[in-house]
């Protein structure tokens, strides 16, 4: 390349950005090798050491380029006539592109994308964001409380219709509030006229429980039951048990002479 136009001073300035873009691409492949080599991964005190040595020569090229911009910025490099052109286009052309290739320009634009969110403009900018998401949160909340909260279908289920709903159960889940009050109070009354009258029924749930746990309907004393009135099914009370089979009659014995 040819070098008319620049001083000697400003040729060991770009000597010396040269030298430290070759130091940070010798850092970056060698974290790079360290991880494809290491089966886990690398220890973190190795990737915290990598990324401190990344930074430093970060900061050595901003340095330099931060000092060196108004020659970077008039100096245009072209080849010399004595350069192999045809051998060495792929190099020739890296060289001259004025453009970044895809990957890295996507790079470069996240990476100021993160640089212009860090400043007091940025950060206020986020705060706006949350600020926003964080009303709208709150109005859906107390929107489904307010609307939703009661309802025992889904507004996907409401849109498709309810009476395609599986639920599992021998009634309707959208009967009005009030007929249930009803024959809540009534189911109530009938337990009142009923409680001298015992009703049959089944073991308790504790028991059932139990027994699939354990294979034995001897619940512990220490287990509580949900009813705490007096009439529980403790053991194997209220449980339909087979009879047992009677005993086979022993055979005749034989007389001894």
């Amino acid at each position: 390349m040819a070098t008319l136009g620049l001083d000697e001073d400003e040729l060991k300035s770009v000597e010396h950005m040269v030298a430290r873009l070759a130091q940070l691409s010798s850092s970056i492949q060698s974290l790079k090798k360290d991880i494809l080599a290491s089966n886990p991964l690398p220890h973190p005190s190795s990737f915290q050491a990598s990324a401190q040595i990344l930074q430093q020569n970060l900061r050595s090229v901003l340095e330099s380029l931060n000092d060196n911009a108004d020659l970077f910025t008039r100096m245009a490099i072209h080849p010399s006539t004595n350069y192999p052109g045809r051998t060495q286009e792929n190099i020739l052309t890296q060289l001259l592109r004025k453009k970044l290739e895809p990957d890295v320009e996507e790079l470069v634009l996240k990476g100021r994308e993160t640089a212009r969110l860090a400043t007091p403009e940025g950060i206020a900018s986020l705060q706006g964001i949350w600020n926003e998401l964080r009303t709208w949160t709150h109005d859906r909340i107390a929107a489904y409380v307010r609307e939703e909260a009661g309802d025992v279908y889904t507004r996907e289920e409401r849109e498709a219709g309810v009476e395609n709903v599986r639920t599992g159960l021998a009634r309707a889940l959208d009967e009005d509030s009030d007929s249930n009050d009803e024959d809540d109070n009534d189911g109530d009354d009938g337990e009142e006229q009923g409680q001298d009258a015992e009703a049959p029924r089944g073991p308790e749930l504790e028991t059932l429980l139990w027994f699939a746990a354990r294979g034995t309907f001897d619940v512990p004393v220490n287990i509580e039951y949900e009813r705490k009135d007096g009439a529980l099914r403790k053991g194997l009370e209220g449980i339909n048990l087979p009879p047992l089979p009677p005993p086979e009659p022993a055979p005749p014995s034989r007389p001894s002479f």
